[in-house]
């Protein structure tokens, strides 16, 4: 990635339209497909691109975040881990809850 300039924004948004597209139309396989791409990332950038993500979807459908990131990003990971970062989803949620009944 040397002589490759990403911008991490275009990048968040690319992958929560394809998941939006995955999860709308079921396609487990394309999910996993976009799974194993990300996972390609450097770890820092891939920390980046998962909160980014994480952070929109929630805005967008709480239950399709969470489909994502413990279904199909966190498949294989074990128990603790997924319930950790299920954790972090709920707070984030609350967060946002919070913050729009402040608006």
């Amino acid at each position: 990635m040397d002589d490759v300039t990403v911008n991490l924004d275009d990048l968040i948004e690319a992958v929560v339209k394809a998941v939006v597209s995955a999860y709308q139309t079921q396609e487990l396989e394309n999910a996993l497909v976009i799974r194993d791409e990300l996972r390609r990332l450097p770890d820092n950038l891939t920390t980046e691109v998962l909160n980014g993500v994480i952070l929109r979807l929630v805005q967008i459908n709480p239950d399709l975040c969470r489909w994502f990131i413990l279904d199909v990003f966190l498949r294989e990971s074990d128990p603790d881990g997924k319930a950790d970062v299920a954790e972090r989803i709920n707070l984030l949620m609350a967060d946002l809850k919070t913050q729009q009944d402040h608006e």
